[in-house]
């Protein structure tokens, strides 16, 4: 899932951070409210729509701290 403006690269980076961070049980709910906090943007509704559907495209598309993540 390839995020396409400033937003959704912003959102897609923190997203993977916990990702690549935790081992926690990931869900949408909890990770939507940890990117939310750690974010230093004003969350619109279709950066919010983006942010559901990334968390829930990450929970099925798991990465590794070898693997390129939106910060590339």
């Amino acid at each position: 899932m390839e995020p396409t403006n400033d937003h959704e690269r912003t959102i897609a980076r923190a997203v993977d951070a916990i990702f690549l961070k935790d081992n926690h049980q990931h869900s949408v709910e909890r990770d939507y409210l940890d990117v939310a906090m750690a974010l230093d943007l004003t969350i619109s509704a279709s950066d919010s729509q983006f942010l559901v559907s990334y968390i829930s495209w990450r929970l099925t598309h798991p990465i590794s701290p070898l693997q390129k993540t939106a910060t590339a």
